[in-house]
């Protein structure tokens, strides 16, 4: 039973979430109904996705005190999150005395828009160190805070800025890796008209020599036939 409440109330928190946008909180506090245990809540946030949430529950037979660090995930805009966490608790059972143990905490909670209302719902599995006949508990919950502190305006400045100095990097990143790259291909372009022009120089060169030695093989080939036309012209000469 409380496994589908929890999830019923899960289902509405998700379709809520995209009814619109709730303005972020820095402190709520409020009632936390767990089973039979009923307590109350209250919960700050420390960084931009991180909270601690502070919670004393108990019913006849027991009190029980527990801090949790959680840290947010947005699902849908600004007023719906997933967040997981751990933490430890500390407290007393009229039958077994002093407990003490470690906690881990998973839910969702939606910032209801146009209220100072947050609604949340978890699930969180306990170990205690002092309880032996029963050392892992299991429990889900439905917690209603209301807004005691919005985030202030100096919070938002400082979260734009961060966003502003994180797309600024990104652009800056970015830019550098394009600078490379024209970098790179500008001395691809310098290496192959080096390439080309030592190759048009090298072809020039071949050129010349190719025909400087023409040139000079009809010297010699002129030579020669002038010299044959010279000794013929002695040969009739003597016989005249």
């Amino acid at each position: 039973m409380r496994i589908s409440r929890w999830i019923i109330v899960f289902a509405i928190a998700l379709l809520s979430g995209y009814a619109g946008q709730a303005q972020k909180y820095s402190t709520a506090a409020g009632l936390r109904v767990d089973g039979n245990l009923l307590g109350i809540t209250v919960k700050q946030r420390v960084f931009r996705t991180i909270a601690l949430e502070g919670m004393i529950t108990g019913n006849d037979t027991q009190t029980r005190g527990t801090l949790l660090l959680e840290n947010h995930y947005p699902l849908a805009g600004k007023g719906l999150n997933f967040y997981i966490g751990g933490g430890g608790h500390i407290g007393g059972v009229d039958e077994l005395g002093p407990v003490m143990g470690l906690d881990a905490i998973m839910g969702a909670e939606l910032k209801i828009p146009l209220l100072r209302l947050v609604v949340s719902a978890d699930v969180k599995p306990a170990y205690n160190f002092t309880y032996e006949e029963k050392p892992l508990e299991y429990s889900t919950a439905i917690s209603v805070r209301y807004v005691l502190g919005k985030e202030g305006k100096s919070q938002r400045k400082k979260a734009r800025a961060r966003r502003q100095n994180k797309r600024d990097k990104a652009k800056t990143k970015s830019t550098k890796i394009k600078e490379k790259e024209k970098q790179k291909r500008k001395k691809l372009k310098e290496k192959e008209k080096t390439k080309r022009t030592k190759y048009k120089e090298k072809t020039k060169r071949l050129k010349e020599k190719n025909r400087a030695k023409r040139k000079k093989k009809r010297e010699k080939q002129k030579e020669e036939k002038t010299f044959r036309d010279w000794k013929i012209f002695q040969i009739f000469k003597k016989d005249s």
